[in-house]
This record gives C-alpha cells, structure tokens and sequence, in this order.
C-alpha cells in the first residue's frame, strides 16, 4: 500500500442495538474480547495492513473511555479519536461520515468496530485500484462452528433471525451488481434483461457475510456529505450506488437555487469529475468484457466490485449476543491468525492466581485474585475481580470488578462489570446485568438476571 493512498476510518460509535442486555454500562466497542476491546482487533488488522494511523469515530460520551482503553493496548499506528456532537449517538454510519467529511483527503478504507479477522485487504484494494471502482466491498465466507463450540447463547432462548443479505456478483469481473436485504423478496428474485445482458454470468449468494469494511472513492465522500438524505451505509448508500451502475446519466442540467445559488449535482457528475480511468482507458487496448462494441466496463461510470476471501480466512462480525459469546470461546484458539501473532498476556503478572487448575484457554486480567481451591476452564477473567475458593468456572465471560464468593458454579455465563454472586450459588447459560448481585444459594438456567432499570430499557 502506498502512505497516503487510502485514509483508514473505523466507525465504532454504534449502541450496540441487538447486544444491549452487556452494552448497558459500557461502550460497545470496549466490550472485551479476551481481555482487550473490541475495538482493538480492526485497529490491529489496520496495523498489519500497512496503516500508519487511522481516524476513529466514537460517541460522545465514550471519548475519554475509549481513548484510556486504547493507550494501554500498545497500538503504534497514530489514532485521530473523533467525537460525535452531544446527543447524536444514533446517527447512522453514513451520517458519521459526513461529520468528519473536512477530514477525508484521499480515498477511503471504512471498518466497523466489531469485526475479528485475518483477512487481507490487499485484493480488495488492488480490485478497486485496477478498476477505478467507486465502491469495494469484502465479503467473508460463513465461519464454521465445530460442536465443541456450539453452548447456547447465554440468557433467555431467542427467535431472534439473523438478517441475511442477497449479493449477486459477476464472476468474470468481480462486479457487484445487486445488494439487497433477503428479506426484501418473497418467493422470486425479480433482474432486468439488460442486467443479465450485460453480466450473463451473474452468480447470487445468500450466505455472504458483509466484513462491513468498504473501500471508497473520495468522490463517493464528497456525494454522501452533499446528499444528506442517506443516512446509512449498508442500507442505504452502497444499494444505492450498485443500482445507480445500470442506469443512464440524466442529462445534465445545472440546477441553481434561487435561494442559496448553489449548483445541485447528480451522483454521476461527481463520477465523471473525478473518474480518470473514463478519460484514460477507453484510448487503450484494455477491456473487461467481450462480444459487444461497448467500450471499457460497458461504457458505465459508476463501477461497484466484491471481493470474497478465501474459505481460510476467518471472520466475525461481534453484533449479536450470540456471535459475542462464541468469538470468546474462540479467540484464543485463533489468536495468532487475527492479531498476527501479537503477544498474548494469558495471566497478568499484575493478579494473583494461587488456582493450580487454570486451563490455557483463561486468561486473567490485571489485579484479579483467583483463591486457591478454584477451577478455570475456557474463560476469560476480567480486571479487578475476585473469585474465591471451591468455585468452578468454565465457558464464561467474566467482565471487570466482579466478585464470585465461595462454592459458586458457573457454566457457560457471561457476567457483566460489577456484578457480586453469592455464597453456593449455580448459574447455567446465564447473562447477569451490570452491578446485579446473585443472592446466595440461588440456581439459575438461561436466564437474564438484571436490575429493573436495564430490564426495562431493553
């Protein structure tokens, strides 16, 4: 990658809307992931890639937390944090990008803070580069659960359905030329003769995850931050670039308010200002396609393109309770892959662990005391906690200043910070709210324990 080709901008000022039963007391993207922030694993992979810095967009209220939780996790890349203004912390990711649109010089690399992968950019970001595409998108295939994995999802049993995205993209090229909600259809999928004249070979999928990372033409900046009714991405802007493809230019009228005196622009005059491959290409011998007198990619000012990894890429999308608990389970299995072979502190030298059965699959975080007649497997034990003696704790998600007194037994739970559990207490499959306290002696299963006040905010 060439420094200062592409500016790396990672969007991490989401609520948390499908997770809110662990992301009432803390930001989403400090929720830990073997004990570091979600939010480090993007920024880690950005790292890898070759970026030197990278702006981060948080909420507004979570600026002096994020920025505290970073310092601590060694990051060499220079971060600019970003706050939105007071009060808009469910603007949507499109609206975050206008926001910071004075700090958007160059082309643009966008990534969700709760993506875990090993994926590389680099086909990504060398597919837009050969073809002048205006948007990239990289899709990962789905990731395989082994039985060993497969616990439930801690708290009450969900219907809730996973939204499924219909992706369909030429083989050929790469082109990605529908993106639609699966949801969007019932029984039949209905495309034009001319889309599938131009693009025979269309192949759709269904199972694709979207990596939320998007690679942007600054041009595609400079539309989103004039066309303010696009508020969104996923659901709004990259649909409806990829339809805009298969369409004609209206002719170009200048359109002077009376009011303002400002020229309105259509999302091709911004194309064609910026696009140098259309004034470039269609005086050489390249071609991606054949059998018509079109010329270079059929004569179409807006290209959109999709790359897929390979099956041996990981990734997670952390958006759901569900996938929160499994990248736990996972992670450090997986460590080396997505963080690149970063260091990995399984104990802090700064707890004091006297548990002579602490598997290698826990790892403990700073000033914790684990007491002695206490057993550890497949967890992860968070800062400032106490576990004391003839406790047994296994698949679990222990976050920070949590006390769990003696004889308790917890499986497969997640516990949020601040949460106190009794004497002789049995947990199962649980999800325990933040500063909730488990009276003693209490056996609960698949159940969400929390105060009122949470309870009712979900």
């Amino acid at each position: 990658m060439v420094p200062g080709e592409f500016q790396a901008v990672v969007l991490a000022a989401g609520k948390g809307s499908r997770m809110t039963e662990i992301t009432a007391g803390r930001p989403k993207c400090l929720l830990p992931i073997a004990n570091m922030p979600m939010v480090w694993y993007p920024l880690r992979m950005l790292e890898r890639e070759g970026f030197h810095d990278a702006i981060l967009v948080v909420a507004d209220t979570a600026k002096s937390e994020v920025q505290a939780a970073l310092e601590k996790c060694n990051l060499t890349m220079r971060l600019d944090i970003v706050a939105l203004p007071p009060g808009k912390d469910d603007w949507g990711t499109a609206d975050s990008l206008h926001f910071i649109s004075e700090k958007i010089k160059a082309d643009v690399v966008v990534v969700s803070c709760d993506l875990v992968s090993d994926a590389s950019l680099y086909p990504a970001l060398e597919l837009f580069r050969k073809n002048e595409a205006a948007v990239t998108m990289l899709f990962l295939k789905p990731t395989e659960v082994s039985p060993a994995d497969a616990l439930p999802t801690p708290g009450p049993k969900s219907k809730h359905k996973p939204e499924r995205d219909l992706v369909g993209i030429n083989p050929d090229t790469s082109r990605l030329v529908l993106l639609a909600s699966v949801s969007d259809f019932d029984e039949t999928l209905p495309l034009s003769r001319g889309l599938l004249r131009k693009h025979p070979h269309l192949q759709l999928f269904s199972r694709l995850m979207d990596s939320h990372i998007y690679v942007l033409r600054k041009w595609v900046c400079k539309f989103l931050d004039h066309e303010r009714s696009l508020s969104t991405l996923k659901g709004e802007l990259l649909p409806y670039i990829v339809r805009k493809q298969s369409s004609k230019p209206a002719q170009i009228i200048e359109d002077v308010s009376v009011v303002s005196g400002t020229i309105k622009k259509d999302i091709y005059q911004f194309a064609e200002e910026s696009n140098i491959v259309s004034k470039v290409l269609p005086k050489s011998i390249f071609n991606d396609h054949w059998g018509d007198m079109k010329g270079t990619f059929q004569d179409d000012k807006i290209r959109c393109y999709a790359h897929i990894a390979d099956s041996s890429s990981f990734g997670m999308r952390v958006n759901t309770l569900q996938a929160y608990a499994c990248i736990n389970r996972q992670v450090i299995q997986i460590w080396e892959k997505v963080t690149g072979a970063h260091p990995l502190i399984r104990l802090h030298q700064a707890s004091e662990v006297k548990s002579t059965q602490v598997d290698d699959s826990t790892m403990v975080g700073e000033m914790s005391h684990l007491a002695e007649k206490t057993s550890f497997r497949s967890s992860s034990i968070g800062s400032s906690c106490t576990v004391l003696s003839k406790t047994r704790i296994a698949n679990c998600v222990i976050m920070n200043n949590v006390k769990i007194n003696e004889g308790c037994v917890l499986n497969n739970c997640i516990l949020c910070d601040g949460v106190e559990v009794g004497n002789n207490t049995e947990l199962k499959d649980c999800l325990v709210g933040e500063k909730y306290a488990v009276a003693s002696g209490e056996k609960h299963t698949q159940e969400f324990l929390a105060k009122e006040d949470v309870l009712m905010e979900i």
